[in-house]
């Protein structure tokens, strides 16, 4: 279908973000009948808070950031250079309100059942995708999909009784995983036998978890839409009608100085699928959703020795690093920094990743050739997206995936592109409805 030439009656949807989130609600809603337009700063889909995720599909390891340990470890954490978490307060009541929310959601209780809902919406994303990849012949290899399967390795042997009542939980939400012993690990693994960075005490081994490139997924499912692409246009604002509804949106080019003029874009409804670029928008209306960049950080390295290099995907729990295998590259991705829209590369944040690699698997890179990246990712204080309308009409949300965005991206597209259209989505939406 020429998406200039819509047929009469058909609804109109402007997404804005082209990101993995932002190009699955678009595919989502074009398989629905819509026209779509999806819009984005950047000159290509995938290439802003995508472009270095840490490639893993973790439909089985949702457990939200909010959590009993790490309300305990946030003391050591802060006072630490090299922790894995930082925090810069904000002089802003939405940053005071978010922390407080954040800490109210580390109590088990709300742990488990955020994790039964993230569950619930993670296998609903895996149906999904799996679908619309089977759909489009070469897809797999277009986004380097492959299921190597995860191991979760752990350092400490005192987590074990822990661990091992999170996965006796998990197996009532069809969550297939076993605790293997050090030996085991190594053989799932071959390259850990050789690894710097400490005893590894016991693992978690999940056979049916997935790898994809985020950004190549954006691209396919941004052009498989169908969708007029209007890349490399910033939306200056939101305009709403005499009634209060989002009619429009102002465009200028990502480049133009402020006060430039902007083209008026119409459509019937609108979604903010922005990133961090969502809370600025959203502002002017007064919306003041409770999401907060977290920002992360990746490096990608190419492969040197295939037989020093991971073949399944590996999270190293002590590091809170994730390491996974793009065809001839190794993505490392960690860290989460709550410290606004700071977007700059510090040198040692790279290093450390890199020194991770050298650790856990030596030999197995180049390091004349680092691609590093980072990005800041939208995240709720329970690690639940708000995914649904908002309070103004003609205006939808999807955004606050946290380090979850990948795996969660299809199954939130899929859920807002259902309630868009009136019908009830395959699961229920209730627990992930926008307070904005």
């Amino acid at each position: 279908m020429n998406p200039h030439t819509a047929p009469a009656g058909q609804r109109h949807a402007c997404v804005i973000g082209a990101g993995i989130v932002g190009a699955a609600t678009a595919q989502a809603l074009s398989e629905r009948g819509w026209r779509v337009t999806l819009v984005d700063a950047q000159p290509q889909a995938g290439r802003g808070e995508s472009l270095g995720n840490g490639a893993q599909l973790s439909y089985s390891y949702v457990e939200p950031l909010a959590t009993p340990d790490a309300l305990k470890n946030l003391p050591k954490w802060l006072l630490s250079p090299t922790s894995p978490l930082r925090w810069r307060p904000q002089p802003r009541l939405g940053h005071a309100r978010w922390l407080s929310e954040f800490i109210a959601a580390c109590q088990w209780p709300t742990v488990r059942r955020t994790s039964e809902q993230l569950l619930a919406l993670a296998a609903e994303s895996r149906r999904t995708l799996h679908r619309w990849l089977a759909a489009q012949p070469g897809s797999a290899e277009a986004t380097r999909h492959t299921r190597p399967g995860k191991l979760v390795i752990y350092r400490k042997p005192e987590a074990l009784a822990g661990v091992q009542r999170q996965i006796d939980w998990q197996r009532a939400w069809g969550c297939e995983q076993a605790i293997v012993g050090a030996d085991e690990v190594k053989r799932l693994e071959p390259a850990l036998a050789a690894t710097g960075g400490g005893p590894i005490a016991f693992g978690v081994w999940t056979e049916s978890e997935e790898v994809i490139d985020a950004a190549r997924l954006a691209v396919l499912l941004a052009e498989r839409s169908g969708a007029t692409l209007r890349l490399g246009q910033r939306v200056t604002a939101l305009q709403r009608d005499g009634a209060g509804r989002v009619v429009a949106c102002l465009l200028a080019p990502a480049g133009a100085a402020t006060g430039q003029a902007a083209e008026r874009l119409e459509a019937d409804d609108f979604v903010l699928a922005a990133g961090p670029a969502t809370l600025q928008l959203l502002r002017p209306l007064g919306g003041r959703p409770p999401i907060e960049p977290i920002k992360g950080y990746s490096v990608s390295l190419p492969i040197v020795d295939d037989g020093a290099a991971p073949r399944v995907s590996i999270t190293d729990n002590g590091r809170k690093l994730v390491h996974a295998r793009l065809g001839d590259r190794l993505r490392v991705a960690g860290f989460a920094e709550l410290i606004g829209m700071n977007r700059a590369l510090p040198p040692r944040r790279i290093e450390a990743l890199c020194q991770a690699v050298r650790e856990t698997f030596p030999g197995a890179c180049s390091h004349d050739d680092v691609q590093p990246w980072t990005g800041l990712r939208p995240a709720t204080p329970s690690g639940r997206p708000q995914v649904g309308p908002t309070r103004w009409p003609g205006l939808w949300l999807n955004a606050g995936h946290g380090a979850l965005g990948l795996t969660l991206a299809c199954g939130s597209a899929s859920v807002l592109a259902d309630l868009m259209e009136n019908r009830q989505p395959a699961l229920d939406p209730q627990p992930f409805r926008v307070t904005a």
